[in-house]
């Protein structure tokens, strides 16, 4: 199925976008191989199962894992999309790599572009490691993505990189650092190289609370570039092989979840989270920014998904642990109920469900307490909803009536509910300024315009 990538409405579509589920249109690899990258080797094998390109060639990457722990292996997820894998290897040439960093550039086959693609990953030259070009029969998008990831049981920690994404010159610094810091913690999942600029409900930008942190814990694997270590890659793995279909669809999430394709292991893996109270951390600042290519789910290109990458390195990460974090968020991108009782002490003694996004089913909310934006009868507490993002609102006692604290019964639903919620959190977002009737015209009519010069 193709899905378009739509202007408004709240549904699994809008759900799919939003959290940039694969994509590229076809093109002939004549023209591709036009601007191939500029370190391609032109003498180098095509057509080959296993292509190796090192200074050294002696060492193959078929030798297990040593036990004093390398940097992170790098995997490319390729397929069918030539021009994307081309602008993703001009981008890993471009990166500072530390040590000796294998790459594998796993291409997927049966595409219409095979050809140019193979030829791409077999020409590119890598002289941090080993490069290993495997191809494959068509697994999909899922089997492809659980090929990639065994890898790391191979390597003992890879960063994955499907072939739309482009990452800045310290992707890699970030991904070892990261992934060091936080192996010892079972409760994290994995690393992430980019965070989400909006939240994936409303499509309203989101930003974490800030608490001296250069990353932040989510319940949400967001794949625009990951990165895992044997253990924790192996724990998902597992998780996944035990439990049945109908075991994993009764883990509550997000109802859009269930409306995605079967063609996607998203899901899946959040309800993993979900179930086992597991986080990836994300990066505050971005080492990967997703291009948004056009393909088998979006039938036209979109910018939606940029985010700014960091270009230059700083000092060393310090990285919060998951107990002293205040940034820790569940699959919803709501903060955790232990997160607001630390940041207002008044809460410590309730049982307590966070709903500032208000994008929770009320019908899954069973705590007897909810901090909530939508419209309540009879709040026991208030708050403004002003500062940002909104929890810093309770850490500063903000007077208002924005968030409230009240009973599960006293929320108010309906569509006069939610259409009050929306506007509310509409105008936070545009930080109490929504665009006049005029500003509005005039977007609308330039937006049209433009359309109809891009044909």
């Amino acid at each position: 199925m193709r899905r378009r990538l739509p202007a408004s409405g709240f549904d699994a579509e809008r759900l799919a976008c939003c959290f940039g589920l694969e994509a590229e249109t076809g093109e002939t690899w004549h023209k591709l191989l036009s601007h191939v990258p500029k370190n391609l080797d032109p003498s180098a094998p095509t057509g080959s199962s296993l292509y190796h390109d090192s200074p050294d060639h002696r060492r193959r990457m078929t030798e297990p894992s040593q036990a004093e722990p390398n940097p992170p292996a790098i995997v490319v997820m390729a397929y069918d999309r030539p021009s994307s894998l081309d602008r993703l290897l001009r981008s890993l040439d471009r990166a500072e790599i530390e040590g000796t960093v294998d790459l594998v550039i796993s291409v997927d086959g049966g595409g219409a572009n095979n050809r140019a693609v193979t030829a791409l990953a077999e020409g590119f030259r890598w002289d941090h490691g080993i490069k290993e070009v495997a191809h494959h029969d068509h697994l999909g998008l899922v089997g492809h993505f659980h090929r990639c990831g065994d890898l790391s049981e191979r390597f003992g920690s890879i960063v994955l990189l499907e072939d739309d994404l482009i990452v800045g010159p310290t992707f890699h610094r970030w991904a070892a650092a990261a992934v060091a810091a936080v192996a010892a913690d079972d409760r994290v999942a994995g690393v992430c190289l980019a965070a989400p600029w909006f939240d994936g409900y409303r499509h309203l930008p989101f930003s974490p609370i800030l608490d001296g942190s250069a990353g932040w814990y989510l319940q949400v694997p967001w794949f625009h570039g990951m990165a895992w270590t044997a253990d924790q890659w192996g724990h998902y793995r597992r998780w996944l092989s035990a439990e049945t279909p109908d075991r994993r669809s009764a883990i509550v999430i997000h109802a859009a979840f269930d409306r995605l394709d079967q063609d996607e292991w998203f899901p899946d893996a959040v309800r993993y989270l979900v179930a086992n109270e597991r986080f990836y951390l994300l990066p505050r600042e971005a080492r990967a920014t997703n291009t948004g290519a056009a393909g088998q789910h979006f039938d036209h290109d979109s910018d939606f998904f940029q985010v700014p990458v960091q270009l230059a390195a700083g000092p060393a990460e310090h990285i919060v642990p998951l107990d002293d974090a205040f940034a820790v968020y569940d699959d919803h991108l709501e903060p955790l109920p232990d997160v607001a009782k630390r940041l207002c002490p008044d809460l410590a003694d309730l049982d307590l469900t966070v709903d500032l996004l208000a994008v929770r089913d009320p019908a899954t909310i069973t705590t007897d307490w909810v901090l909530t934006t939508r419209p309540v009868t009879g709040a026991a507490r208030t708050w403004g909803l002003h500062m940002r993002p909104p929890m810093a609102n309770l850490a500063a006692d903000t007077p208002g009536s924005g968030i409230a604290l009240a009973k599960r019964a006293a929320l108010r639903t309906g569509r006069l509910a939610d259409a009050a919620t929306a506007a509310k959190l509409g105008a936070y977002a545009a930080n109490g300024r929504p665009p006049g009737i005029r500003s509005a015209i005039r977007g609308a009519v330039g937006r049209s315009v433009g359309a109809w010069f891009d044909g």
